[in-house]
């Protein structure tokens, strides 16, 4: 069974569809941490983190949490960002 490609793969400058806060969620979620640990770490609520993801899924029709993780990973390993400490650095 062949899968198609996502589309943001086909075409990664959809990740600038994001909005700064969004693209800096999507770069931490590479880290697999929770939502509650995200909202620690960006020092927002966890509802704005939930709000964070849905948007994030829409805009690059994500299925799936698992599959914005795995996409977050795959973006920064293979198209050179690879930051997760600072992820606005890769803007």
């Amino acid at each position: 069974m062949e899968r198609e490609t996502p589309p943001w793969l086909r075409n990664p400058e959809t990740i600038n569809q994001l909005t700064p806060r969004e693209r800096q969620v999507f770069l931490l979620l590479a880290d697999g941490n929770s939502n509650q640990e995200l909202a620690d770490r960006l020092r927002v609520s966890e509802r704005t983190i939930r709000a964070h993801l849905g948007q994030i899924m829409v805009k690059l029709e994500f299925r799936s949490r698992l599959c914005a993780c795995l996409s977050s990973y795959v973006y920064q390993h293979h198209f050179g960002t690879g930051n997760t400490t600072n992820p606005t650095a890769a803007r």
